[in-house]
Formats: structure tokens, C-alpha cells, sequence
């Protein structure tokens, strides 16, 4: 027979005895990572329902009226329409009153413009075309004979300042001014244009003498160094008859929880052009959040009833089978559905079935839209503070799930924490592990050695033996 271990004469195959009892050994270590894919899975599945949780946690904070937001003025949305969308737009708040206006618009709002003179009133007068003296220019916007400027901004000019410089830092400064420099057939001309289109928009200059202008100056200077090319106007129309004027084409005063932008005037020889703006109010976003609430709690059912499933006919458990986090983040939606917000005490509905949502055998809600549209129609102020009540509640259960210091991450901290513990036990057992397999292997290999050396002991007595002259012939 062959020898199993090269250079050993007793046939004993040391690897084979060493590799079976080691896989003894290793059962501890089989046990420690089973546990631990149980932790692995755990953890996975606590993060798929911190998910389902957290869409849910989001889906309520849209019910939840900003601070200083009652509920009817987050649910109460207006819509506006422009006939023509070209002539004007128009944006709505909460305040807006539905109904339909007619839009007159007879002129638009226009920037003030002014721009250097030529010839012996231009300011560029020294060597090469450049400012020669300059100075601390003080730039402001302002209303004709306006005392008060909306702003004012200090520019530096440096002596002997081409045109192009002192565009250069009227644009950086932030003014609300823009600056231009053309060359023309009688020379570089600077223009400044207000950066806004309105009738408070008059461009002032004062500080340097040779780019002073002042339109509400007493007496006007013969030679002015900038001329006015367009004047700063404000807008004018009319709605419903009745006529208005704004500063600037923007206008926010004309109607409570109303804005008109125009966008486009009469040209001549018209003096006026009309459309219509149409404010509707517009529910959707009420019935949307609820049907978003829901939706978002329906999938946070479904996804709890799976982790913590059981198959009896295949004898499977869902990942989170039997886990208290499970159970607690279950009751804890449930006893909000089943109890009134306390900020609805008193109030004339205090009951999401009251609006149509309704929990089906399954554990998921269904929404009756005919039914919640009814009850939006007639008093849109209890279903949104029903509403919102409901959703500051869910968020507030769903906060104490998946916050920072929730009951998922407690919980998903204490599975991390044991499995590093799995980890440290493993390293120890794997350790001990090599010492008793060295320990075996030298165990069997001496008994090896010493079977080997027995057995050439006794073939050499044999062959002793039988070169004995009567050892052959028997007794």
C-alpha cells in the first residue's frame, strides 16, 4: 500500500484525521456567523422600514401649516389666469377674492436713462478723452423731486479716468445702475440706465464735477454734462374701470392677495390694451396631501406586514419577525388613526372617516374622494385643520421612529454593537482554533513516526526470523 504522507512509513493519513476534527473544532464559528447574517439581515430590513416610515414622515410635514400659517390659509390656494398671457401675468395668496377682472393696460413702466453730453459739455475733456478731475461719485435712484433716495452707493473715480474705467467700476459697485460706453461718430459717450423700470427710478449724480447730474436742480446749469434720453415713468391701467398707478411694472397694492406683472403696452397709435384675469380658488392641494398621506401609510403597512410575516406551510419568518421596534412603530400609527389629535378638541370634525378616509380589513387606508370633496365644499376650514392636526400627529410618531435619536436607530446601534462583539468572539475562537490544530498535527504526527518506526522494527524481526534454519520447517 501506498503511504498517504510522503517521507512517513505507516500509512496514517495525519491530514485527513487533523481536517475532520477541526471541522469539529469550527462549529462555534459556523454558529457565530449564522448570527451574525441574522443581525445583517435585521439591520437591512430595519433600514428598509426607516424608508417606508421616512416617506411617511415627509407626506405629514406637508400637512403642517408653517409657523404663523393657519390651516385654511395653507389649503386655501388661489389660482389667476391672463386671457393673454403676453399682456400681463399674474400670482395670487391666500387672501385673493375668485372673480374676474378686466385689465386695461395703457402704459408700461420705463427705466431713466441719461448719457454724456458731446462736443464742449462732454466730460471727457483731458488728454486721450478721460475725465480729468475725479473724485467720491455718489450715484442714487430716487423719485422726481424726491429727497429720500431709495439708494445710494459711493463710487470711486480715479483723475484722469477713461470712459471705459468709470463704466468699469459704476457696474461693480451694485448701484442698480448699468453702465455703457459706445463710440460714436462724436466720440465715447457713457450711458447709465437704471437697472429697474420705474417712476422712483431717477438716476442722480453728484460728486464730480464732470459727471454731476440733478433733473430737480434750481437753476438748471447751461451746459449739463449728461442729457436725459429716456425718461423714468411709472405704470398706469386700469381695472374694472377704475384707474391705477403703479411704480414700476410689478404691482402688489392694486387687490388684496393679488399681483400683476405687465408685460406689454399699447403701441401707437393705441392708447390702451385689454385681457382678462381670472381667480379661481383651487383645493387640489388639500385632497392631494391626504391622498399622499395615505398612500405613504398604505406602504409603510405593506412593508411592516412583510418584516414581520410568518409562513407556516414553509415555516419562514419575515427579517423582523417577533421584533419589538416592529410592533412599536405598528402601534404607534395605529393609535394615532385611533385617537383625535388633541388640538381638535371641541372641533366640528375630529375623525379622518368624517372625510372619507377609511381603514379597510387589511390594515390599509382607502380615501372616499367623492365624500372628501363634499366635505372640502362645504367647510374648507374644519377638513384643513382636520387634516392638519392629523398630519402634525403622524409626524410627530414617525419623528420619534427615524429622528436622529429614534427607536430605528437605537435599535439598528445595538445590532451594529453586537455584531462587532460576533467579530471579537470569532478572532478569539479562531485564534484558540490554530493552536489545536498545530497541537493535532503534532499529536498524529508522532504517533505517525512511531507506528513507522514499530513497523521497520518488526519487518527487521522477520526477516531475522526467517533466516533461522528451522524457523521455515515449523515446530
Amino acid at each position: 500500500m501506498a503511504l498517504s504522507s510522503p517521507g512517513l512509513g505507516s500509512n496514517l493519513d495525519v491530514n485527513s484525521i487533523v481536517s475532520q476534527l477541526m471541522s469539529l473544532e469550527q462549529r462555534p464559528l459556523t454558529v457565530l456567523a449564522q448570527k451574525e447574517a441574522g443581525f445583517q439581515a435585521k439591520i437591512s430590513a430595519l433600514g428598509s422600514l426607516q424608508g417606508v416610515i421616512s416617506a411617511l414622515q415627509s407626506a405629514a410635514a406637508s400637512l403642517v401649516p408653517a409657523s404663523g400659517t393657519t390651516p385654511s390659509e395653507k389649503f386655501s390656494v388661489a389660482k389667476a389666469a391672463a386671457g393673454d398671457p403676453t399682456i400681463a401675468s399674474v400670482s395670487t395668496s391666500s387672501t385673493a377674492v375668485a372673480g374676474t377682472y378686466q385689465l386695461e393696460v395703457n402704459q408700461l413702466a420705463r427705466p431713466h436713462s441719461v448719457v454724456t453730453a458731446t462736443g464742449t459739455a462732454t466730460p471727457f475733456s483731458g488728454v486721450g478723452d478721460t475725465l480729468p478731475v475725479g473724485g467720491t461719485l455718489t450715484l442714487s435712484l430716487d423719485s422726481p423731486g424726491g429727497t429720500s433716495p431709495h439708494t445710494t452707493t459711493d463710487i470711486t473715480i480715479a483723475d484722469g479716468a477713461t470712459p471705459e474705467q468709470i463704466r468699469d467700476a459704476i457696474n461693480g459697485a451694485g448701484a442698480g445702475v448699468s453702465a455703457l460706453v459706445i463710440n460714436g461718430t462724436a466720440g465715447k459717450q457713457l450711458i447709465l440706465t437704471s437697472g429697474t423700470a420705474g417712476s422712483n427710478q431717477f438716476i442722480k449724480l453728484s460728486g464730480v464735477a464732470g459727471l454731476t447730474y440733478d433733473p430737480d436742480a434750481t437753476p438748471q446749469p447751461l451746459t449739463d454734462p449728461l442729457v436725459q434720453t429716456q425718461a423714468a415713468q411709472g405704470s398706469s391701467f386700469k381695472l374694472n374701470g377704475i384707474a391705477v398707478a403703479g411704480l414700476s411694472n410689478t404691482i402688489t397694492t392694486a387687490v388684496d392677495g393679488l399681483a400683476i406683472n405687465l408685460l406689454k403696452g399699447p403701441e401707437a397709435p393705441a392708447t390702451a390694451i385689454s385681457t382678462t384675469l381670472t381667480i379661481s380658488k383651487d383645493n387640489a392641494s388639500l385632497s392631494a396631501g391626504v391622498n399622499a398621506l395615505v398612500k405613504a401609510f398604505n406602504d409603510f403597512q405593506a412593508t411592516a406586514s412583510s418584516l414581520g410575516s410568518y409562513d407556516a406551510a414553509s415555516k419562514k419568518a419575515g427579517a423582523l419577525n417577533g421584533e419589538t421596534t416592529l410592533r412599536t412603530a405598528q402601534n404607534a400609527f395605529r393609535t394615532v388613526l385611533g385617537n383625535p389629535p388633541s388640538p381638535l378638541a371641541g372641533a366640528t370634525l375630529q375623525h379622518l372617516s368624517e372625510i372619507g378616509v377609511t381603514m379597510q380589513k387589511s390594515g390599509k387606508l382607502s380615501v372616499d374622494a367623492a365624500r372628501m370633496s363634499s366635505a372640502i365644499a362645504d367647510d374648507l376650514g374644519a377638513v384643513a385643520e382636520l387634516v392638519a392636526a392629523y398630519g402634525s400627529a403622524f409626524k410627530a410618531a414617525a419623528d420619534g421612529l427615524v429622528g436622529a435619536g429614534g427607536l430605528i436607530a437605537a435599535r439598528s446601534e445595538g445590532l451594529s454593537t453586537s455584531i462587532k462583539g460576533l467579530g471579537k468572539q470569532s478572532e478569539t475562537i479562531s485564534a484558540r482554533l490554530t493552536q489545536i490544530e498545530a497541537r493535532y498535527r503534532k499529536q498524529f504526527t508522532s504517533l505517525d513516526l512511531l507506528i513507522s518506526g514499530m513497523t521497520k522494527t518488526s519487518t527487521f524481526l522477520q526477516q531475522q526470523l526467517a533466516s533461522l534454519p528451522n524457523f521455515n520447517q515449523g515446530s
